[in-house]
């Protein structure tokens, strides 16, 4: 790792994605960059990283930047520096949130979207000549903790969206376990939300075991909606009993198992982050999972799944690098 770190993460454009371990406050406010690509590990003293501003990282590479003490927002691109003006917040961002765009930023209708985690609340406006950002409230039904969670005895609660995937100008999200809602926007002249669902079933893993948990991900790859799943045996969260894609196979509405996907890699993390990029264009292992959520927040390694041959590898950047005080987060190279 490099002794003085640096502020510009350009020069590693060609080593994206990188997984970002942030260090917190100390003496030269660094985090500590990983290419998973290469296997380089660096430190680096961004100022876009820095508690001044709330970072969102978006699956198309583009990261939502809002200015603590402006409330001023942007889009921006770690690879070239490039920064997008967006409209002002009236007021911050939820604690636990996701970003989405609809499209790429070419497209005159391209739309930003944040989506609350922990209350079902959206926030969206326009890339391209939004005069604001819009708030929306969602009525998904209600929510029953599952019995293993340590609050199970609490009454239902309002649903949220949990994950949610971009996918031609369309936001799809699961309701529940057998019904997936579908968030679009009409503009005329500013974009109004309009809400539809159709039942897919979600898929389950067939086990004599008390109890299987799932952990799902949803994204959006080659203009497709695929969803990945983590099937743990019990509550624990550990070990993955095992990894499996699925493709939405829009004709009969319902989730198709898929082994080979391709030169592609799937990059998942905390929060339900997932996206995707070609494995080939940026040295990656095609056909594979890159699960970067560590549950117990005691290590920097994390697990890459191939579908294909049914392997799993730990890997890291290694045991020099100190933890993170916050989950390490993806940086993707941007789609054009």
């Amino acid at each position: 790792m490099e002794s003085k770190p640096t502020d510009d993460l350009r020069s590693l454009a060609a080593s994206f994605p990188l997984l970002v371990y942030d260090h917190g406050e100390q003496p030269d406010n660094s985090q500590t960059v990983f290419s998973v690509a290469d296997g380089s590990c660096r430190a680096y003293r961004v100022p876009e990283l820095r508690n001044n501003y709330r970072c969102l990282e978006t699956p198309r590479g583009l990261v939502l930047l809002a200015d603590a003490a402006s409330s001023q927002t942007s889009l921006w691109n770690p690879q070239t520096g490039e920064k997008i003006a967006l409209p002002a917040l009236e007021k911050a961002l939820p604690e636990d949130c996701r970003c989405l765009l609809s499209d790429t930023t070419s497209s005159p209708d391209c739309l930003v979207l944040i989506y609350d985690l922990a209350q079902p609340d959206l926030l969206f406006c326009r890339v391209n000549g939004g005069s604001a950002w819009i708030a929306q409230s969602l009525d998904i039904g209600l929510y029953t903790l599952p019995d293993c969670h340590p609050d199970s005895h609490l009454p239902p609660t309002r649903n949220v969206i949990s994950e949610m995937a971009a996918v031609q100008g369309r936001f799809y999200f699961m309701e529940d376990l057998d019904v997936a809602g579908v968030l679009s926007f009409a503009q005329d002249p500013e974009p109004h939300m309009e809400l539809t669902s159709f039942g897919a079933p979600m898929p389950t893993f067939d086990s004599d075991a008390p109890r299987v948990v799932t952990l799902s991900y949803l994204l959006e790859s080659s203009r497709e909606l695929f969803l990945v799943c983590f099937f743990f045996l019990g509550c624990s969260f550990e070990p993955v009993e095992e990894v499996a894609a699925y493709r939405m196979d829009f004709s009969k509405q319902e989730w198709r198992r898929v082994i080979d996907i391709g030169d592609r890699a799937f990059l998942v993390g905390p929060d339900r982050f997932a996206a995707s990029c070609s494995a080939v264009e940026h040295g990656l292992r095609r056909g594979c999972v890159y699960f970067a959520f560590d549950f117990f927040g005691d290590s920097t390694e994390f697990y890459v799944f191939d579908l294909l041959q049914g392997t799993r590898e730990l890997i890291g950047p290694g045991q020099d690098v100190p933890l993170p005080t916050s989950p390490p987060f993806w940086m993707l190279p941007v789609l054009p």
